[in-house]
């Protein structure tokens, strides 16, 4: 605690060095008053509740509404938090303060006062909240630095981390909360994000499945259905969504999806073992259609698979960005060829198909139309997936929701498309506010962030003309693969 209280000072002084000699507690609260000079105020309430100047609840209340208030600076706000989570007639509301903040706070400097706390106070109740904090990433911090990481490992020694967090995933230890809200669920697949990152290698999560014990009722239910995936197709998820992503397959494998289930398993079944070993969810489709119409790619090697791509993409007319979007370069590897060795095998099948997919003029003519809604409305961006059946491929619309905060170069899937899409080859939405809209070909960061989150293979359709689109696919890793123009079929 020491550490984190001299870094809160350390920061303070920005209002002339001066404390607020008449009322530190109000000028603590002071929006207008620099933020240094926030801080050195809640030292003095600080100090003032201690020899009983000051009424400590009083103060209290104060400094809680100020650490949850995002519009306050940061740095007051981990100050306040500071104040108030090391008083010890108040333990037990201490830590609840912790227990709802934490899972969403997004300022560093205040999980790391929480952290800290619940580390020096062995608040192993906290666990939960640590967890479903730290499976967030921070770009540029390596897990291991961070506060939450420590705190973990200093409250659970002598245990490996990815048990400590499996553990999270079998009892979340939160209430579901409010109807629809699923808090407890909402820990466990940030449980399992966070097992995703921290054991990578798929043959180890593979393991981890057999070697999970305990639980609640659910999260002993969950883990067999993950184990029912696992022996159908040879997959583990790798992410929290993947995890709702596989329940569902389990809750509708004897119903909607009973034949697409027999198809898939038995198409994984006769896999290689390059494709068996580089298996994900997002596979599994690619792999069930494959093993209907071109048996031969089930068992064809990775550079075999990437050859045939070569060849049906060679002197297609193709649409690199050239305006960079919230920080994203130019785009500089569009091309089969430059993202060639960062594609496996899974991914390299996948392509394959959705070109496949975009081929097909039932597909197109839902595309072109879907374009047009898209076109029209100034609110948002609209999308939807690519799938098959025995009549072949199909384009899937699904209108959008509204959101408080209309944004036309924005896609918020619906829930309802994404728990419907279990055996979706790819999403898909599209970049045609303007149907001459080039310069913003492919895919932008929030794009990548959707496809790293739900595990999925993407396709977005840039305006080029009216009569005419782009198709970038890309892929969870980042990966941007530009498939060329798709025509409008003849009006």
């Amino acid at each position: 605690m020491a550490a984190v209280g001299l870094l809160l000072l350390g920061c303070s002084g920005g209002g002339g060095g001066s404390r607020a000699a008449d009322d530190p507690l109000h000028a603590a609260r002071r929006a207008d008053l620099p933020a240094g000079q926030r801080v050195d105020a809640i030292a003095e309430v600080k100090d003032r509740v201690a020899s009983g100047q000051t009424d400590r609840l009083v103060a209290r209340f104060a400094m809680k509404e100020m650490a949850w208030a995002l519009d306050t600076p940061e740095m007051v706000r981990a100050a306040a938090l500071e104040s108030i989570l090391w008083d010890e007639q108040e333990e037990a509301d201490s830590r609840q303060l912790v227990r709802e903040m934490l899972p969403t706070e997004p300022g560093r400097g205040c999980v790391a006062v929480m952290a800290t706390a619940a580390a020096e106070h062995a608040w192993t109740e906290i666990t939960p909240a640590l967890v479903r904090s730290l499976a967030r990433p921070v770009p540029g911090v390596a897990d291991p630095e961070r506060a939450e990481y420590q705190a973990l490992a200093a409250l659970h020694p002598g245990e490996r981390l990815p048990q400590v967090v499996l553990g999270v995933f079998m009892d979340p230890q939160t209430e579901p909360g409010p109807a629809g809200l699923r808090l407890d669920m909402r820990v466990r697949e940030a449980a399992w994000d966070l097992v995703g990152r921290l054991v990578p290698d798929r043959a180890a999560r593979a393991s981890l499945l057999d070697a999970a014990s305990g639980g609640d009722e659910e999260g002993r239910r969950i883990l067999n259905d993950l184990r029912v995936v696992r022996d159908a197709f040879g997959v583990v998820p790798a992410r929290g969504e993947e995890v709702r992503w596989a329940l569902r397959l389990v809750e509708e494998r004897t119903g909607r999806l009973s034949g697409w289930w027999e198809q898939a398993a038995a198409g994984t079944a006769r896999l290689g073992s390059e494709g068996r070993e580089a298996l994900e969810l997002r596979h599994v489709e690619p792999v069930r259609w494959a093993s209907i119409h071109r048996p031969e790619w089930l068992t064809a090697g990775r550079e075999s698979l990437l050859n045939e791509l070569q060849t049906r993409l060679a002197g297609r007319q193709v649409y690199p960005r050239t305006k960079a979007i919230e920080g994203l370069a130019y785009a500089n590897a569009e091309t089969l060829s430059q993202a060639r060795d960062r594609i496996g095998w899974g991914d390299a099948l996948s392509l394959l198909v959705i070109d496949e997919a975009l081929a097909d003029n039932a597909v197109t003519s839902v595309v072109f139309a879907t374009a047009e809604l898209d076109h029209d409305d100034r609110a948002t961006e609209h999308g939807g997936m690519l799938w098959s059946d025995a009549d072949g491929f199909h384009a899937q619309h699904f209108p959008p929701r509204g959101t408080p905060t209309p944004d036309d170069r924005r896609f918020v899937a619906p829930r309802e498309m994404i728990d419907f899409s279990g055996a979706a080859l790819a999403h898909f939405h599209f970049h045609v506010a303007d149907w001459r809209n080039r310069d913003y070909a492919g895919p932008s960061p929030g794009d990548f962030d959707y496809a790293a989150k739900f595990g999925r293979a993407c396709v977005v359709f840039t305006g080029i003309s009216r009569d005419l689109l782009d198709a970038d696919a890309y892929l969870p890793d980042g990966v941007v693969v530009d498939l060329g123009e798709v025509r409008a079929p003849a009006r």
